[in-house]
This record gives C-alpha cells, structure tokens and sequence, in this order.
C-alpha cells in the first residue's frame, strides 16, 4: 500500500477516512477514561501534532460525530483495549476550539476577530438557540453573541455560556478541547499588548475552568504555560504536562520505535541514522522524542532538510533574542559548538521577565523546542538542567537566526569555550 503523509492534515477524520499513515496514539484516550484531572494542560513545540491529538479527543468522545466515528477507531490501540474503553465512544458532549489563528497586531483588532471567532463556534452550535431544554436568558444571550451584538464583558464569558447550554441540551456535562490557548499571548507580547490580552483571558478562560459543574473536564495545549499568576488565578484543579513531566509524556511526538516502524512500512529503514541525526534529540519527561512535523516531511520528500524551519511558530526565536544581554550571547554562541548552558528552568513563564531574567530565556527555549534537557535536579525557584540544542535541523535555526542577530560582533570560528563547560558533539 502506498502510503500519504499527513502534512498539514490535522483533522483526524481525514487522516483514518483518506488512507494517510497514521501514528496510532489513541492510548492517550485509554489513559484518559482510567484517571484524568479536570483540567489538563499539555505544553509542546509547534508543529510537534498537538491539534491532530485534540481532534482525535474530539471523534472519539463526541456524541455529535458518533456516526462519523464509528469505524474510525477500528483496530487501533484504545479498540484494542477493549470494550469498556470503546463503549465510552459517542457519549459525551464536546466541545472544540482552537486559538491559533489570532495573530492581530493591536488589542482592538484581536478584540474584533475574538467576536468573529465566538459568533463562528456558536453558529457552529446553532440548535442550541431553539433548544426547548436551554433556559431562555441564556438563549437570549446566545443570540446577542452570535450576531456579535455583545460588549467585552459579555465575550469573556461566551465559552462559560456555551458549555452551559450544551450541558443543558445534552443533559451530560462538557468535555472543553482547547488548542493553542497561549497562541493570542504570545502574539499580544510580541506587537505591545500583552497587558490587555492577559486580562480578557484570565476571565475568558477561568470562568469556564474554575469550578464549573458544566464540565466533565477539560484538555489545553500549547506552547507555554503562561503563569498562574496572569492567566490561571486560583485555579487549584490545573494539571500542567509540559517538556519536564513524565504524564503523557509519549502522546505528542513521535518515539524512536514509531519512527523505525515507519521507516520500515515505507522501506526507507536505511535513513534511520540520518533522521536521530537531523530530528531527535527531544527528551519529554525523560522519553526520546523525534521532531514529528519534519519526519513527515523527511519520507514525503525523501531527504533531510531544515522542515521546522520554515514553520510560522519559529518567528518566536527571533523576538526572543532581542532581549539577551551580552553574557546571554555569549552562551548562544557557544551552543552552537556543542556546549551545554546550565540553567533554572521556572515553569510558570512571565513574559515581562525575559528582558532581564535569563533564566526566563532559557525557559522559553526549552519549552519551545529550541533546547532540550539532558539532566536536571530539582532547587530552590525551579529545576536547574543542563541545556544542549537537540539535532542539526535546530543547531541550523541558531545558524540562521543568532550568527545574522550577532554578525559583526562575534566571530564564531575564534569563540574561545569557558572552562568547565562541557561540550556534546551533535
């Protein structure tokens, strides 16, 4: 069979119904039917298939998609588990949005697209307008939401009200998916309007979150966990997965045996040296993790190549180095030549402290995908690691991005390594 590779395809309905191979990670839904938190937040890089996996939540639980499910599951891991786990399939009321599109300029703009972005998902839920089982106040406010006819206030609290009605309708609480929920935060802190962002969140966000008894529970991702203190105040039922814990550590990603296996359904087993090379290197909670988004695109193009690159998500890296101080370059620079950089890594990141907390950097480009722990212990204020850059196709995006920030300053070739500091060869 000649397989297609899913790139951009993050639709798990297309994936099973239009034949592209497939990474079966459908265990994560075992793992969540036998203890889940009420609300579960997944950190990983961009592009590393974190939307794919919220939508494969989606058809699994959904009982709006039970027909569309029913044989989409067929023969994988959670089928295969048994049939206690696939009775819990079309069961459940789901609702699933993504945030990854806002990427205005100013407060106002956003402010405008979340109003478009809130009348789209309650069109989506449109019968719950005419539902003879929603209290008819919150009908009413529904339709001012829909026909964007409602303040700032009122938006803040369009999920709240979305997840109550579909609890009202169904009669069962929500299961809330959200995908890249940090994705309008970090655009507000990039163009200068972080402090307004971070306010419409906190209240967006923790009024559907905190307490609510319209909610089964809830599963985030993104890129960062924005601190507690800005975005989930008082939030106590929070479970952060990020890079550093061990829970889930292998859903998001793929693992040196899938990458064999793939290698080998599509006789390519040869370049297997080449690709922990170019794309491994990744340790999530102590598990080897390859870069998925570039070996997807390494077997659909049949060589190596800098994939991640060129994503939208690494214009990060670049804003990020426009605040290192000069002792902070120096350490860069020496990353490059295979050094590690000791840093305490916080997992509660404060965009405000990267100006002048180097720590806070390095946080961020750990959690991003730019640098990866080879070992840590636990201290005071955090989790000291030793930092390296993961692969070639990441020491390329260094290349790129720090030598042009640097050219005239530094000469690469003359970087005289400090003494201590240990050097792994990439």
């Amino acid at each position: 069979m000649k397989w297609q590779m899913p790139i951009g395809v993050d639709n798990f309905f297309d994936i099973q119904s239009k034949h592209y191979y497939f990474v079966d990670k459908t265990d994560f839904i075992r793992q969540l039917i036998d203890g889940h938190s009420a609300v579960t937040l997944i950190t990983r890089p961009w592009r590393f298939g974190k939307t794919l996996t919220l939508s494969m939540l989606e058809y699994f639980f959904s009982i709006e998609k039970e027909v569309q499910s029913r044989h989409l599951f067929d023969g994988l891991a959670i089928d295969r588990a048994g049939a206690d786990y696939m009775a819990h399939r079309g069961q459940y009321p789901v609702l699933f949005l993504s945030l990854k599109d806002l990427k205005d300029l100013t407060w106002p703009q956003m402010l405008q697209s979340l109003s478009s972005w809130i009348s789209y998902w309650f069109i989506d839920h449109d019968y719950l307008a005419d539902s003879p089982s929603v209290n008819p106040d919150l009908r009413r406010r529904f339709l001012a939401l829909k026909q964007q006819a409602s303040g700032q206030n009122e938006m803040q609290l369009a999920l709240a009200l979305l997840v109550k009605m579909m609890h009202q309708h169904f009669g069962k609480p929500v299961i809330l998916l959200i995908d890249e929920y940090d994705a309008p935060i970090q655009q507000a802190w990039e163009h200068g309007f972080y402090t307004e962002c971070i306010a419409f969140m906190k209240q967006f966000l923790g009024s559907v979150l905190k307490g609510n008894r319209d909610l089964d529970f809830a599963v985030l991702t993104g890129v960062l966990r924005v601190a507690k203190e800005s975005i989930f105040s008082d939030l106590n039922n929070l479970d952060v997965c990020s890079v550093m814990d061990a829970a889930y550590r292998e859903v998001i990603g793929f693992t040196p045996q899938e990458v064999a296996q793939m290698a080998e359904d599509l006789t390519m087993a040869e370049a297997l040296p080449d690709l922990k090379k170019w794309y491994d290197g990744y340790l999530f909670g102590g598990a080897e993790i390859y870069n998925p988004w570039s070996i997807i695109n390494f077997f659909r193009h049949g060589e190596v190549g800098d994939y991640w690159v060129n994503t939208s998500g690494n214009g990060i890296i670049r804003e990020m180095l426009r605040h290192v101080t000069a002792d902070t370059e120096g350490d860069l620079l020496a990353l490059l030549q295979g050094c590690q950089v000791t840093a305490l890594i916080r997992e509660g990141v404060i965009y405000e402290d990267i100006g002048h907390d180097t720590d806070a950097l390095y946080t961020m480009l750990l959690t991003t995908g730019y640098l990866t722990a080879v070992s840590r212990r636990r201290g005071i204020g955090g989790i000291r690691c030793e930092l390296v850059i993961p692969n070639r196709e990441v020491q390329d995006i260094y290349r790129f991005e720090i030598l042009d920030k640097m050219r005239g300053r530094y000469s690469v070739s003359r970087l005289e390594i400090e003494p201590g500091k240990r050097v792994r060869p990439l």
